[in-house]
């Protein structure tokens, strides 16, 4: 059962690079942060993708691509007690999409009493997929308030299944494009 669940959480984790668009990015920030104020980042202790007492193999790759993003930004990681702790989630849920589209009619051609007639017929297309999130959270330890948070939504692919890695760090980009740049004329974290 502990294995289906980390199953289940990497192929949520495959839909964040299906649409060739990329996901769809949401987030939210708490309002006047000044990003700038924080020096140093850990992950919060259990991380929210490990199960059961160890750390799993989507924990790295999130882990990883988070440290690439905050590191950019001028943070520091510190293994304990940093002045911001990052926590993800993750979740899956099967969706189905159904959309209409033209199409030939069969009678379409025809020649009759009333002349040409070339009519078209609707044609109802149904699709199931896998929706997948991840979301990831910053957290004013000091204070015990979440500062910043961002989600990547998308379809699961079995070629995004195949190569979790790169879809997670792909998502993980897409979100932290959206973190908050430092106030005006503050400097940035070192």
């Amino acid at each position: 059962m502990k294995i289906l669940g980390t199953l289940s959480l990497t192929l949520a984790l495959g839909a964040l690079a299906a649409c060739t668009t990329g996901p769809k990015i949401r987030v939210d920030a708490a309002p006047g942060i000044n990003v700038a104020a924080y020096q140093t980042y850990s992950f919060l202790e259990p991380f929210g993708t490990d199960r059961s007492g160890y750390g799993t193999t989507l924990s790295g790759h999130i882990k990883s691509a988070t440290r690439t993003q905050m590191d950019a930004r001028g943070y520091r990681y510190v293994e304990k007690d940093g002045d911001l702790l990052v926590n993800a989630s993750t979740r899956s849920a099967e969706k189905t999409d159904v959309s209409t589209m033209p199409g030939p009619d069969p009678w379409m051609g025809r020649y009759g009493r009333y002349g040409y007639w070339g009519g078209y017929n609707e044609q109802v297309v149904v699709s199931n997929y896998t929706e997948g999130t991840l979301v990831i959270d910053v957290v004013d330890r000091a204070k015990g308030q979440m500062i910043w948070s961002g989600a990547a939504i998308g379809r699961v692919t079995e070629k995004d299944r195949a190569n979790i890695g790169p879809v997670i760090s792909g998502a993980v980009g897409d979100i932290f494009a959206q973190y908050p740049k430092p106030a005006a004329g503050l400097p940035a974290a070192k």
